[in-house]
């Protein structure tokens, strides 16, 4: 039976070397066509195929039809990023914002006690899930648990097909409240059956806020302080959205609208978030930044740090893939706000908890790293620092495990997905199809039905 497996595999595998010469489709052919390859314009923007008035990202200007790199700036709903990151010093900052994007302004303070209090009372999962979605079969991806767990809530509903604006808002709140329990509880699940460890099990405190309570659920003390809250709090805020092009915000709207459930279109936005290239960044960079401390150590010298950088870009080192994670960004091209707000908290953090080495390396590897893919594209290129970049060591220096590294970004980000879900629903009547051009062989009276 095994030589009957291997030989099938054999065959398969050399149909699919053989396919690759049959199927090649050469670049030139997309010049030809004129066809957006990505959804990307020749000079790096994106194609634009939405229209939104949540949030908007800001990396260049367009002068007479030239790209001119400029200061990066993201606004939610008309409010610039820099100012709504001092919220983070309140005890419901990202609830703020969430109050903010969903509903396109502030609230009161009044208003805001009222909105935690209607998340607060929807923290706990329905009796009974835990133990039948979570605990069993859980998995070694919390990404894939989430996913798993969201649409399972869709059995936990009374009225789960209702894709009603409103109903979509109410289906999404509760959805937003219960990610810290779904991620935490995922997350010890992992930690218990898979990396045997003991099992530590929280219920939500409705006291705390959403930030807190990712904290308190997921340590093994349930002990945080307030610098710890306050820079998970910046972290969910600087994640909430990212504009209607995002991968996994147009993923959201891609599945939205064939008007299916918001429980199936937020499982497609997890799957999208969870890949390297996007919201998984966080943690490659961190992956990639471990190989490199490993390789040359804290104390390196610039000259050694620039001779890894090299290898990374002629894809010596690291996963071979050329790609200098979280340096660099599609939007971003002389800052990323994101990332000067992270990189600050960062700091502060670090010189709490006496880490001040490894964010010292950080600081002098992406100096390096930016002036060798200045270098490589050409000198009047500018690279932007990735938010991707310092999330993942603002993580580790609280202490949390890389497992919850997209994870926090999911439980910020659903924000955003829920509230483009709603304003495609209410604005756009259209299923999205975009059309794709053949460009293989005509195989017309080269078969007559037998073989």
């Amino acid at each position: 039976m095994k030589n009957k497996l291997k030989n099938e595999n054999k065959f398969l595998k050399d149909e699919y070397l053989g396919s690759l010469d049959l199927s090649n489709i050469d670049n030139e052919l997309y010049d030809k066509y004129n066809v957006k390859k990505g959804l990307r314009n020749s000079n790096g923007t994106g194609v634009l195929v939405l229209l939104t008035k949540i949030s908007d990202v800001y990396g260049y200007k367009i002068e007479d039809g030239k790209k001119i790199d400029d200061e990066g700036h993201l606004y939610y709903r008309g409010y610039d990023i820099y100012n709504l990151a001092k919220l983070n010093k309140e005890r419901f900052g990202f609830e703020r914002v969430c109050f903010l994007i969903l509903f396109s302004r502030l609230p009161s303070d009044d208003e805001l006690v009222s909105f935690h209090e209607y998340l607060a009372s929807e923290y706990a999962l329905p009796k009974g899930f835990s133990e039948d979605v979570i605990f069993k079969n859980c998995s070694s991806s919390i990404m894939n648990q989430i996913q798993k767990s969201i649409l399972s809530l869709y059995s936990y509903d009374t009225d789960p097909d209702n894709i009603d604006p409103y109903e979509t808002m109410i289906k999404g709140l509760k959805i937003i409240a219960k990610l810290p329990a779904i991620i935490s509880y995922s997350y010890r699940a992992k930690k218990h059956y898979i990396d045997d460890k003991s099992l530590h099990i929280r219920k939500p405190k409705k006291d705390y806020s959403l930030a807190q309570n990712l904290l308190y659920m997921s340590r093994h003390s349930g002990e945080f302080s307030r610098l710890e809250s306050e820079t998970l709090d910046l972290a969910l805020i600087l994640h909430a959205d990212h504009g209607g092009g995002n991968n996994s915000t147009f993923a959201n709207v891609v599945v939205s609208s064939t008007q299916t459930d918001i429980y199936s279109t937020i499982a497609a936005s997890l799957g999208s978030l969870k890949g390297p290239r996007h919201g998984g960044a966080n943690k490659k960079a961190k992956d990639m930044m471990d190989s490199i401390i490993k390789e040359v150590g804290l104390n390196a010298k610039d000259d050694e740090i620039r001779a890894v950088v090299k290898k990374i870009l002629k894809k010596e080192f690291f996963d071979n893939s050329g790609l200098i994670y979280g340096i660099g960004h599609a939007v971003y091209t002389i800052s990323d706000p994101r990332a000067i707000l992270i990189k600050n908290k960062c700091h502060e953090l670090a010189k709490m908890k006496e880490k001040l080495d490894i964010f010292n390396f950080y600081d002098k590897f992406e100096r390096i790293a930016k002036e060798e893919l200045s270098h490589e594209k050409g000198s009047s290129i500018h690279i932007a620092t990735n938010v991707d970049f310092y999330s993942g060591l603002t993580y580790e220096i609280l202490n949390i495990n890389d497992d919850l590294f997209t994870p926090i970004f999911a439980c910020a980000r659903v924000v955003g997905w829920v509230a483009h879900n709603i304003e495609n629903k209410l604005y756009c009547d259209k299923i999205i199809r975009p059309a794709g051009l053949y460009v293989g062989e005509s195989k017309k009276g080269e078969f007559d039905g037998e073989i």
